[in-house]
């Protein structure tokens, strides 16, 4: 049988969430939920099927709609509450990035998801993008050999964030910065312990505060890394869609560059040659969901739990503090005050 799941928030990746589960044979969409009704008219106006049944309220959506999980896809600033809410009710959560905006929050929810029994889901999807998911069996099967030193790089263009995004101190760490991040540590399988980060809006900029910027980080088995993203990068409006990518992996053995899709193993002794990516069978949020399912069923524990995200939202956390009080911060520490 078909789990029940409404959608809490239908902006836009709201609605990727309903494509999703509409094409997912193991899930029904029973309800949908914004506090602007607004918003729920224009998330179905263009649509010709079934339109789930629509709330203004989160807690009458799980009274009434008999829903067994719930996809939290609200701005960033009301995960918290909002997962609360549903994890209080016995439901099983997947919450869009970020968690949430404090750690001490993210903890709590994990300790409530454990106390309730259910499945708590983080949906960071970009760690199960082709490309890294490549970049990570390649280093796990030692074709670099041990990585000392790793490079991301982020660029796009100006352009309108959205006003959830917008409000937010650090923008960019909270809009792409926390998908890179949680990528780099999931590939490389180590720990960041320390962190050095500044925040900041180029002087001609007209963006919100933070929305570009650096961050240098130590990991446990010795690497470095250095990233950079920045939403003020003029100059390529056309190409791949204002926005670029590039990583640099350094190994003993060999280093692997990522440029947007294409990846380029070049090895010691040997021509540089690109690495295929695989078939992209499924997306990654039908991966998620799976995740999902498996987890309700007992079957797995799912490898992007609330639990597992916790070094994601401590990094990140890290990067705020350092950048705040120009210093370094060690993300470990900060769960271990947790």
């Amino acid at each position: 049988m078909a789990l029940r799941a409404i959608v809490a928030g239908v902006g836009s990746r709201g609605r990727d969430w309903v494509r999703e589960i509409r094409a997912s044979e193991s899930y029904e969409l029973v309800g949908c939920v914004d506090t602007e009704p607004q918003a729920l008219q224009e998330a179905f106006q263009h649509k010709t099927d079934f339109q789930p049944p629509c709330f203004t309220s989160l807690d009458a959506a799980l009274q009434e709609s008999g829903c067994e999980v719930v996809i939290v896809a609200t701005p960033a600033d009301c995960h918290f509450e909002t997962c609360r809410l549903a994890l209080s009710k016995g439901k099983a959560v997947l919450v869009e990035k970020p968690f949430t905006l404090q750690l001490s929050q993210a903890v709590g929810l994990v300790s409530l998801a454990r106390q309730q029994g259910v499945p708590l889901l983080v949906a960071q999807n970009y760690r199960y993008l082709r490309s890294f998911r490549t970049a990570r069996l390649l280093i796990r099967e030692g074709r670099l050999g041990r990585v000392g030193l790793v490079i991301f790089q982020y660029y796009r263009v100006p352009h309108e964030m959205a006003q959830s995004l917008a409000r937010l101190t650090h923008s960019v760490l909270w809009g792409v910065g926390v998908h890179h991040l949680d990528s780099l540590r999931y590939v490389l399988g180590s720990k960041v312990i320390n962190v050095l980060a500044e925040s900041f809006t180029l002087p001609w900029g007209e963006l919100p505060r933070g929305a570009s910027l650096q961050v240098m980080l130590s990991l446990d088995d010795g690497a470095r890394a250095v990233y950079a993203a920045t939403y003020e990068s003029s100059g390529h409006e056309f190409f791949e869609r204002g926005q670029e990518f590039y990583a640099r992996f350094v190994g003993e053995r060999a280093t692997l560059h990522i440029f947007q899709r294409w990846l380029l193993l070049c090895e010691k002794g040997k021509l540089p040659r690109l690495i295929r990516r695989g078939a992209r069978k499924i997306t990654e949020e039908q991966v998620l969901l799976g995740q999902l399912e498996r987890a309700i069923e007992g079957i797995e524990v799912p490898d992007s739990s609330g639990e597992d995200n916790l070094e994601t939202v401590a990094i990140v956390e890290a990067c705020v503090n350092s950048a705040n009080e120009k210093r370094w911060v060690n993300p470990q520490e900060l769960l271990n005050e947790k």
